[in-house]
């Protein structure tokens, strides 16, 4: 199943600070969204985390340093952690 991926030039303009599965935002847990028009980017750093669509899809990744994501704007999302690991969000516009 292939990641959704943006199709129009973007530009990173904002990071996370890195996070750990013992200090990410617990918001990151449950379904949330970034605003329409931004694209996020789940780099992963160390270990593993699986990114969940939350749009009734059922559809779901797992990304490793190897295999970051793309999050498209204003759709319902979640992660979970898969053991240790060490992540950031970037944002793209």
């Amino acid at each position: 199943m292939l990641l959704p991926e943006p199709s129009l030039p973007l530009a990173e303009y904002q990071r996370t600070p890195e996070f750990t599965a013992e200090n990410a935002p617990a918001s990151l847990r449950h379904d949330h969204r970034t605003k329409a028009g931004i694209w996020g980017r789940l780099i992963i750093l160390e270990g593993q985390l699986r990114y969940c669509l939350e749009d009734g899809s059922g559809r779901a990744w797992t990304l490793s340093p190897e295999r970051p994501g793309w999050i498209p704007p204003d759709l319902p999302h979640r992660v979970e952690f898969l053991g240790p690991v060490r992540f950031f969000v970037s944002f793209w516009r």
